[in-house]
């Protein structure tokens, strides 16, 4: 059931303060008839799904963006849809990165986005494709769960032009558009569903509401790690201001908690395993912060097609410009109409949570906030900044319709006022509309992408990170002794080798040494080491044997797991339970009609 539907409605009887038109309503007006909802909701989600396809529209035609990271997800993606196929549900490795040495990016980068892709590309057999699939599937839900968290405070209509001001974000398109951050991308589908099941438990702790709160943080967490973090840090800050009650602030907590435990599949083995790669993370925060390159950023050359990491820089501070004018502007009217209102609604409190929310993204994104990012642990690897953009978006936007809405009720100047908010929308809708149209276009680049080495954030302690291509012409090699390895099949997570051994011998694979690889001589399992390269090195004794080699699971990975399922399992059960509760309720309205 949908926010703003009559059974859904549990905010507590609030008193209007004031006869004044241009006061800040403590309710909205809604249909009461269940039809006349149903439509409303079903037009508002057509007009979504057009307005997205008409966004992608250029990535349709003229493909996916050659943008800052296009190549890195297009590699990554192409490379866990291989595992996949070789029969992996979970892929932890990929096995044709670094020249088919593998690597294990999927054990710290979340699935999400991936598994996706690969949904798209049983259809449509292309990878590029299916990513952009995949993108035009993210910007429809952002634009459907905004809608869903601006419906419980402000009118359907305005709950729209919310969603479609979200979708049109400058910072959203730059992530597609000049950043092809695929993964960042899908975060801003999550965000306001997030966002409004803690609203949700504020105004009634529900079971329904602690679900919604576990699926948003579970999403959230297997899409992308960092915005998963700064959100985290967010959040308590945001139920705070919306409740003090001690049994809403317990059922947050709970459905956050149950969210990551839907997660700790991938969260367990990331939080234990870290100390098995090297992280070459060179970006250092303090070169990112926002609003200090704003002169450069409106004199040099726009979205530039031989796009370098100064120019996304620069681009961010532009975005961040038009999103800052957008904020101020609607901030000012909002307050121009609170202060002929007495606050202390409900609804008051929560719009105001929300311009807090908003606010504190935004600085956070400046130097002015670097005390905080030295001694909050874990906030230096955000890496960028101009990351908390992704939550300043969702609060502008609404605050932005909210402003509108209520100018639309009246007032003095009401017509100057929303001119004025129309030039600053503007100002934002073409600095959007510029991100699209200098969208880096390469096709080589993507033909050429899986060739190229793979990123060495993610590589493994024991690998110097220096290609052998002439060593690895086969699976495998004598390192020493008297042996003759033939590869029956050496590539994938599951590989067998046939061993003709005339002496004890050491072999190398080709596979980099990694834990969760297990080797087999003759069924019996086998110990492995690093060889001086990084690859997989045993010793084999004398005779005729049957090699194999597997990627399987560690303890914390299959420890994730089990939570997972056990979580996944409560989550249902709270569904149930939620489901059973609220049919009284439905009955009890059912009966008043």
């Amino acid at each position: 059931m949908m926010e703003g539907s009559p059974a859904e409605s549990t905010d507590p009887p609030m008193q209007v303060q004031s006869t004044d038109r241009t006061a800040f309503p403590d309710s909205i007006s809604k249909p009461t008839d269940h039809t006349e909802i149903v439509h409303q909701h079903v037009i508002a989600c057509a007009g979504i799904l057009i307005l997205a396809t008409v966004i992608m529209l250029p990535v349709f035609v003229r493909g996916f963006p050659a943008g800052f990271d296009a190549v890195r997800h297009y590699r990554w993606t192409s490379q866990f849809i291989d595992a996949l196929r070789d029969g992996a549900y979970y892929p932890r490795w990929l096995p044709a990165a670094n020249d088919a040495q593998g690597s294990p990016v999927p054990l710290y980068y979340p699935p999400l986005s991936f598994y996706v892709a690969a949904g798209f590309s049983t259809v449509t057999g292309n990878t590029l494709q299916a990513i952009a699939l995949s993108c035009w599937l993210a910007l429809t839900v952002s634009g459907l769960t905004m809608y869903a968290f601006s419906r419980s405070l402000i009118s359907g209509g305005m709950s729209f032009a919310a969603a479609a001001l979200y979708m049109t974000a400058p910072y959203h398109l730059l992530d597609l558009y000049q950043g092809s951050t695929v993964s960042e991308f899908w975060t801003f589908a999550w965000l306001p569903l997030l966002f409004a099941a803690v609203h949700r438990v504020s105004v009634r702790p529900s079971l329904h509401a602690v679900a919604y709160v576990a699926l948003g943080y579970a999403l959230l967490v297997l899409t992308h790690v960092p915005v998963a973090f700064l959100t985290t840090l967010t959040l308590p800050i945001y139920a705070l201001l919306l409740t003090r009650n001690p049994r809403a602030l317990l059922r947050i907590i709970a459905g956050l908690a149950l969210g990551a435990g839907i997660g700790a599949v991938f969260l367990i083995p990331i939080l234990f395993e870290t100390g098995y790669v090297k992280l070459f993370f060179k970006f250092d925060y303090r070169d990112y912060f926002l609003f200090e390159r704003v002169r450069a950023a409106l004199t040099s050359t726009r979205f530039p097609p031989d796009a370098s990491l100064l120019s996304y820089s620069l681009e961010v501070d532009l975005v961040g410009v038009g999103l800052l004018a957008l904020f101020l502007v609607s901030s000012l009217f909002i307050w121009m109409e609170w202060r002929s209102h007495k606050p202390g609604s409900f609804r008051t409190r929560s719009c105001l949570a929300i311009w807090i929310v908003t606010a504190f993204s935004i600085l956070m994104t400046t130097r002015l906030t670097a005390p905080i990012w030295q001694i909050t642990p874990g906030l230096s690897y955000l890496f960028f900044p101009y990351r908390w953009l992704v939550v300043a978006s969702v609060g502008t936007c609404f605050l932005t319709s909210l402003s509108v809405w209520l100018l639309m009720r009246g007032g003095k100047r009401r017509i100057l006022k929303i001119a004025a908010l129309a030039m600053v929308v503007a100002m934002s809708l073409a600095i959007s509309a510029l991100t699209i149209w200098r969208a880096p276009v390469s096709t080589d680049g993507f033909a050429g992408g899986l060739a190229r080495r793979d990123t060495r954030e993610y590589r493994p302690k024991w690998w110097d990170g220096r290609p052998r291509n002439e060593q690895w012409q086969s699976g495998a090699f004598v390192e020493s002794g008297d042996a003759q390895v033939r590869a029956i099949d050496d590539s994938g997570i599951e590989q067998s080798y046939s061993v003709s051994a005339g002496r004890e011998a050491v072999i190398d694979l080709r596979p980099l040494y990694f834990p969760g690889w297990i080797a087999r001589v003759d069924g019996k399992e086998r110990e492995i080491a690093p060889s001086s390269d990084g690859n997989i090195q045993l010793l084999v004794g004398p005779g005729e044997h049957t090699l194999t080699l597997s990627f399987e699971d560690t303890r914390p990975r299959a420890v994730g797991k089990i939570v997972s399922v056990v979580s996944l399992l409560v989550f249902l059960g709270v569904l149930c339970a939620a489901r059973r509760s609220a049919a009284p309720f439905d009955e009890k309205i059912a009966s008043a009609r």
